[in-house]
């Protein structure tokens, strides 16, 4: 993992497990056609709201809305 997917990822497991919060990087990631080992910054701002798709699934509205903020510092 590059330093902006560790990122990304650290964002996630604060609000969600470490295994839910991996799924939902690669298979966001993967649907978007990007790398989860190779974002950037510019990538974090497109697939931003695949990934918040996926905290509201798992993780509800307060969570998802929590990660929305602190994915938004990242670009």
């Amino acid at each position: 993992m590059n330093n902006v997917s560790q990122q990304v990822y650290d964002i996630l497991k604060s609000e969600l497990s470490e295994a839910t919060a991996r799924s939902i990087l690669a298979i966001r990631c993967k649907a978007a056609g990007k790398n989860p080992d190779a974002l950037t910054s510019n990538d974090v701002k497109d697939i931003e709201p695949k990934i918040l798709a996926g905290v509201l699934l798992f993780g509800g509205e307060d969570k998802a809305k929590a990660i929305k903020e602190k994915l938004r510092k990242l670009h």
